[in-house]
């Protein structure tokens, strides 16, 4: 997950701010060989608001089910010719706990949230900018009721803050060579709370997590191609306290640890045979340095480091076959990087078993490769692609028995994935000559095999859907009036259930959820906008025993100036 290019900075996306976003890119496949680790299944980034020219802020108000509100502001454009800004802030309160679609109340289930995004731009000449943003957020008294098998005998609750940033320099040397420089710095931090059944509520557990890092790229244009090369550096420190009901301090599970690495990367972009084929060819160079430290109260702990090196490339094509007909490949391998503690050190447990770092432990690794075809027909408003994708994974980390005392960490997993993915989109107002869209879409992806190997055997990878669809139609007037409905189809997964004795492998059933949203422009500068989440109030869950909301409302109401 990628803020404008950068890492997010964040282990909850809910704390992300959604109110400046301009745009999200989405990149399927690996993405090591040029963003390093955590990147093996894609990339997504988030590209924030850049508003340029006159200033227009807007107002909104809105409420709906659950007594949910909120209220937003948000600003931008130029404050002189060279200095331009964005602002946001806003509030969400759910004050009511959820329903879900059986009807029943689901308890403990409020929060209430505040985020707030601000940036300052400014252009020294033409070439040449600086952009400087912050965001922030905070979540309040946001009620956590556990797995619905226990009732309400084991509710929590917590805090979390986030502060992320970021200043980037960019311009041009030359005519043809583009420079970017980006330093960046993120922290979030966690304060839980256990308000089980017939114990006085306490403060548990808190964690606060800092990111910091810097990014250099260089990118040169020649002809039709291009050349981008870089170094990212970024540090990641973790500390966690854990609490006794009487409020005395307590070993946390998880040493206080740091992660480094440094990368330096290239990719090459050629066009060729007059623009038909495009190719890309990149690679990445990690050093990555991993240490446990010193962590209070955590007495029976040796703090130790590891350190290792890997190195990732990637390619693909698209060929025009013909102006509307293209082919398209890539092959990449990607990694992720082991735990700090997964490597390092060792302690002891409360029920006196000890787990150990492996110190020789590798990273785990992936190779995916995939090709498709798609066809896009502009003016007939249709576009169609099919993509076979193939996933081997290697060197998956697994927990593992030494002895009955001891355990430790080791790359005893692997996993196969394939699948095929398509994509539609029809837009029947544009074929017939309307002025209005009227819009078919679809995505899906099926998986024809996802298995893993374990210590114990061969099993069908949990939490994965042999099939998943959205589907569904888009209507806009161009003035006054657009809607979109959209249907979610979720086939079969399998889990495991931890909740029954001997933890048996079961499968979720499947489920189809419809939302709609529809926008009125009233006048000029006001709009009207309402949303239904879950039409048909259907009762289904992602994760069994946490089911999620029935049938909810929400409207909002803007006016611009």
């Amino acid at each position: 997950m990628l803020i404008d290019g950068r890492p997010a900075g964040a282990t909850n996306l809910a704390t992300i701010p959604l109110d400046n976003i301009e745009r999200i890119e989405v990149l399927k496949g690996p993405a090591s060989a040029l963003y390093g680790s955590e990147a093996m299944g894609g990339v997504v980034n988030i590209i924030t608001k850049k508003s340029r020219g006159k200033v227009k802020t807007a107002l909104t108000l809105g409420g709906g089910s659950f007594s949910s509100w909120n209220g937003r502001l948000n600003s931008g454009g130029n404050l002189t010719k060279k200095l331009d800004f964005d602002i946001d802030a806003s509030t969400y309160n759910q004050n009511d706990d959820l329903r879900m679609g059986n009807g029943d109340k689901r308890d403990h289930t409020a929060f209430k949230k505040r985020y707030g995004a601000m940036r300052w731009g400014y252009a020294f000449n033409h070439d040449w900018r600086i952009d400087v943003k912050g965001d922030w957020y905070a979540g309040r008294d946001i009620e956590t009721p556990g797995d619905i098998f226990y009732g309400t005998t084991r509710q929590q609750s917590k805090d979390i803050d986030r502060y992320g940033g970021d200043a980037k320099i960019s311009g041009l040397i030359g005519d043809n060579n583009e420079i970017n420089l980006t330093v960046y710095r993120s922290s979030e931090s966690s304060e839980y709370r256990k308000e089980y059944t017939g114990i006085v509520p306490y403060k548990s557990y808190e964690s606060a997590i800092d990111w910091m890092g810097l990014q250099l790229q260089d990118t040169y244009h020649f002809w039709a191609h291009s050349l981008t090369l870089g170094v990212d550096y970024h540090r990641i420190e973790e500390e966690s306290k854990s609490y006794n009901p009487d409020g005395t301090r307590k070993a946390p599970y998880k040493p206080d640890n740091e992660h480094k690495t440094t990368g330096l990367f290239a990719e090459a972009i050629l066009k060729l045979l007059n623009g038909r084929l495009i190719t890309t060819m990149g690679a990445r160079y990690d050093a990555i340095k991993l240490e446990t430290k010193e962590t209070p109260y955590k007495t029976n702990f040796t703090p130790g480091s590891a350190d290792f090196t890997t190195f990732n490339p990637s390619g693909g094509l698209k060929f025009f076959l013909t102006p509307q007909w293209q082919i398209h490949a890539s092959i990449g391998r990607a990694f992720v990087t082991p735990k700090p503690e997964q490597t390092a050190g060792y302690w002891t447990n409360w029920w006196g078993g000890t787990t150990k770092g492996n110190p020789d432990l590798d990273p785990e690794k992936s190779i995916t490769w995939d090709a498709g075809i798609s066809f896009d027909k502009e003016e007939w408003g249709l576009f169609a692609d099919l993509t076979y994708f193939h996933t081997d994974v290697d060197d998956k980390i697994e927990k593992v028995k030494v002895n009955s005392t001891v355990s430790t960490y080791e790359n005893t997993q692997e996993a196969k994935i394939r699948g095929l993915e398509g994509e539609f989109s029809f837009d029947i107002g544009q074929l017939v000559g309307w002025s209005s869209s009227l819009r078919l879409f679809a995505t899906f992806t099926r998986l024809l095999k996802a298995e893993e190997t374990l210590s114990t055997g061969t099993r069908d990878i949990h939490n994965v859907a042999d099939f998943k669809i959205n589907y569904g139609l888009g209507y806009d007037d161009g003035h006054f009036f657009n809607a979109r409905v959209t249907a979610r189809y979720v086939g079969h997964m399998k889990d495991t259930d931890w909740v029954t004795a001997g933890y048996p492998e079961i499968e979720y059933p499947s489920h189809t959820v419809v939302d709609l949203v529809t926008n009125f422009k009233l006048a000029k500068n006001q709009s009207l906008s309402l949303k239904v989440d879950n039409v048909f109030d259907k009762y289904y869950y992602e994760k069994r025993g946490y089911p999620l909301p029935g049938r909810s409302f929400f409207g909002t109401y803007t006016i611009e100036f």
